[in-house]
């Protein structure tokens, strides 16, 4: 069956691909605003939260509302953002990488070693991207030539990789003196560059993901495999494409996670990749595969970032913060199993869909 003969995918509130395929055709006007109705509707609910909570919170300390502490809530999670879109991309391709918090601290580490043995800051850079890279290369290629499941394969690389990060800084953070600096404390422009950064891969990962014939593609891959290899796309390549610009920013994410504590920390991705998950399944995107936006996904990365402020505005305990964050995890996964369940694939998904739905039926019991 050649690519001509697919017929265009087709995407459910939060962008579904159809089973039937994917369409590889140009983007029309009509297609361009189902997107951005789809978008909308993911990140409204999100976006509701966030205004209630800066609300709250600004009734405490008027601080909390000020321009300034809005960059701060968004440098703070420009790491978690990138790391996110990232994720996004193999989520609706029905993948998963659990490995991306190790390989945050990897590269912090070794970026850090090599500041410090005089390195330039371009060969540096050009260093741990090539890291990530050959990461993904990796596990693209296991997970596409030989079928091993995502899960197991990243589970076992986040040991692999948080441990040669241990190895190699002698299990104790190494010391950055002026490497990246202007990553992390720098200004381009108004905004702040890890803000800078962070909204600049939004918007290219929104564009890629769904303007174009690769974000397509990936729907189509989440919503069926099979289906998409027999239209002949070429899907092993997709996969591998996939895993290596994923860790590849993953990489770009540990220098500045790097840049901004100054310091190569052997432990400083540690959970990343759970908070990662949270925020693309707060987004609208489901495990499954299929569904998902990169603007859904910002919207829970925003959640999960002023929720973190706000109780800290609010002087709440670490050890509560913790717990709150892993909540809205369980909370998410959960209700997104729900919304399949009652969906069977269709009507909106994700933890807001699965909410509207039941209101109904807890009214009538």
């Amino acid at each position: 069956m050649s690519s001509n003969s697919l017929t265009r995918a087709s995407s459910t509130e939060t962008g579904t691909a159809a089973e039937a395929g994917v369409a590889v055709p140009t983007r029309t006007p009509a297609r361009l605003q189902f997107t951005t109705v789809a978008a909308a509707r993911s990140i409204v609910p999100l976006l509701v939260v966030v205004v209630v909570l800066s609300w709250v919170t600004g009734s405490q300390n008027p601080a909390f509302l000020t321009s300034v502490n809005a960059q701060n809530v968004l440098a703070q999670v420009a790491v978690l953002g990138i790391l996110a879109v990232g994720q996004t991309f193999l989520v609706v391709g029905g993948q998963i990488d659990l490995s991306v918090g190790s390989l945050v601290s990897l590269v912090g580490v070794v970026a850090a070693r090599c500041f410090a043995d005089g390195w330039s800051t371009p060969a540096v850079v050009v260093l741990a991207l090539a890291i990530g890279a050959a990461t993904g290369l990796v596990w693209g290629t296991a997970v596409a030539l030989l079928d091993v499941p995502p899960f197991i394969l990243t589970l076992g690389g986040l040991s692999v990789l948080g441990s040669l990060a241990l190895v190699l800084s002698d299990n104790t953070p190494v010391p950055v003196r002026d490497g990246l600096s202007s990553w992390g404390f720098g200004t381009w422009g108004p905004l702040r560059t890890p803000v800078a950064m962070l909204l600049l891969v939004v918007v290219l990962g929104a564009l890629l993901l769904h303007f174009t014939r690769f974000g397509r593609t990936t729907f189509a891959l989440g919503s069926s495999r099979s289906t998409t290899f027999l239209a002949g796309v070429p899907v092993k390549r997709h996969l591998v494409l996939l895993y290596v610009g994923n860790s590849t920013l993953a990489a770009f994410a540990g220098l500045l996670m790097m840049a901004r504590i100054a310091s190569g920390d052997p432990r400083a991705g540690l959970g990343l990749e759970l908070s990662v998950i949270a925020v693309v399944v707060l987004g609208g995107a489901t495990l499954a595969g299929g569904r998902g936006t990169v603007v859904g996904t910002f919207a829970g990365v925003l959640v999960l970032g002023v929720v973190s402020a706000s109780l800290t505005f609010l002087q709440v305990p670490g050890a509560f913060q913790s717990l709150v964050s892993g909540g809205i995890l369980v909370l998410a996964v959960v209700a997104t199993a729900l919304a399949e369940r009652r969906a069977g694939g269709s009507g909106t998904a994700g933890w807001a869909g699965a909410l509207r739905r039941s209101l109904p039926r807890l009214k009538r019991t």
